[in-house]
């Protein structure tokens, strides 16, 4: 089967956008590369030694995500997000907790007491870091576990404790809550006995929170979509960020509608004057978002229409988003450049377009994680440039990657 479209992932942008946050968080800050979800949908093998070459660590959710990893050959350490209680020694994350390059992260006691059982039967000291639940409530230990927790790790030679974690609740919208659970987090710190190891590293900060505020840094942020060149909105993203991700097609279909004339199914869309309407073989089927098209009540997405290597100009999505198809209002392009077979951005790394990966998340009322992590693996080929040079992988090898 023909795939109608590609997404294609700037290895070059990707970097970029890792040395510019290295720069912004200082020498003396950590960056854990964060990659699950298959790298939020873009390839987290063929993303992670890219990454590697800025981030001190990667993180994944859960340890398969990390299995796939290490047989993948990525040699980085990798940070296990998800409550871990035991391993089989055939799972391919097991060479990773026995060559230490997995941390577990510990939710609480009995989390813990599994995994030095597990230590015990493999033979073999396993790194951990802890995780203290301020204020998110999705996982985590509170204050006084979190104590207990450390405290046991630090006397108990069959781990090593490597880090101290918390996540934020609303770092995006709500300063005064991000300051308190800094604070709460502080507290757990000051609140031990022991000391830590100087190879345990404390972190709280998400992209929003890297972005806006030095003082949630501490001595490791864990950053994903800024190294997409993305940042939630309404934040601003640093001025060297690139955009790294091109999700390509073509115009299908062209034709004229009348003023009056109702465009797709249910006729949300009316022609406010004579158009010309362009149709796109790519819909919710393929991942792209549904409710995105510009009707009576809101102005939609756009994408970007290229002839050649020209740029042609944005064209707004218009209408029902089908299982195959997008209408669009060519209207207002030059009609001596639009032809059948141009190619169309549904997503744009062209500065000017308004076709982004974060304005399509607007449109589509979802956060950009949500936009690039449903894009089919089956329907939308991947593709990897790292200028001068394309690395090409089909759909199929997506998949069995």
């Amino acid at each position: 089967m023909q795939n109608q479209s590609t997404l294609q992932i700037d290895l070059s942008a990707v970097e970029q956008n890792c040395a510019a946050i290295r720069s912004h968080i200082g020498p003396e800050c950590k960056f854990c590369a964060v990659v699950k979800a298959d790298g939020y949908g873009l390839g987290a093998v063929r993303l992670a030694n890219t990454l590697a070459k800025h981030a001190d660590m990667l993180a994944v959710y859960s340890a398969d995500e990390a299995g796939v990893l290490f047989s993948g050959g990525v040699q980085s350490d990798i940070l296990v997000l998800a409550p871990v209680y035991g391993i089989d020694r055939l799972h391919p994350i097991y060479r990773g907790i026995t060559t230490c390059r997995a941390h577990l992260v510990i939710h609480c006691e009995d989390q813990l007491r599994a995994i030095l059982e597990m230590a015990s039967r493999f033979g073999s000291v396993i790194n951990v870091q802890v995780k203290v639940d301020t204020g998110l409530h999705r996982g985590g230990c509170d204050a006084v576990e979190a104590k207990r927790i450390i405290e046991t790790i630090l006397s108990d030679k069959r781990v090593a404790l490597t880090g101290v974690m918390t996540h934020f609740a609303s770092a995006v919208h709500d300063e005064a809550m991000t300051r308190l659970q800094h604070q709460q987090f502080d507290q757990v710190i000051e609140s031990l006995d022991s000391q830590l190891p100087a190879v345990c590293v404390f972190h709280e900060a998400n992209t929003a929170a890297t972005m806006q505020w030095k003082w949630s840094h501490r001595n490791m942020v864990r950053v994903g979509l800024a190294w997409t060149g993305t940042v939630p909105a309404p934040l601003q993203g640093l001025p060297a960020f690139r955009r790294v991700v091109s999700w390509t097609t073509h115009l299908a279909h062209i034709r004229s509608v009348k003023k009056g004339d109702q465009v797709g199914y249910g006729g949300l869309w009316t022609a406010a004057r004579d158009s010309v309407i362009g149709v796109i073989p790519v819909g919710y089927a393929a991942g792209y978002p549904m409710g995105v098209g510009a009707d009576a009540s809101s102005s939609g997405a756009f994408v970007h229409i290229l002839c050649g290597d020209k740029s042609i100009g944005d064209a707004q999505v218009i209408g029902a988003v089908c299982m195959d198809q997008i209408a669009v209002d060519l209207t207002d392009l030059p009609k001596g450049e639009l032809s059948l077979g141009c190619s169309v951005e549904l997503l744009s790394t062209h500065e000017s377009s308004k076709a982004s990966l974060g304005e399509l998340a607007i449109a589509a009322g979802v956060v950009p994680h949500a936009v690039i992590s449903r894009i089919s693996l089956s329907k939308v080929n991947r593709t990897y440039r790292c200028e001068p040079t394309t690395i090409f992988s089909t759909a199929m090898d997506a998949i069995a990657q």
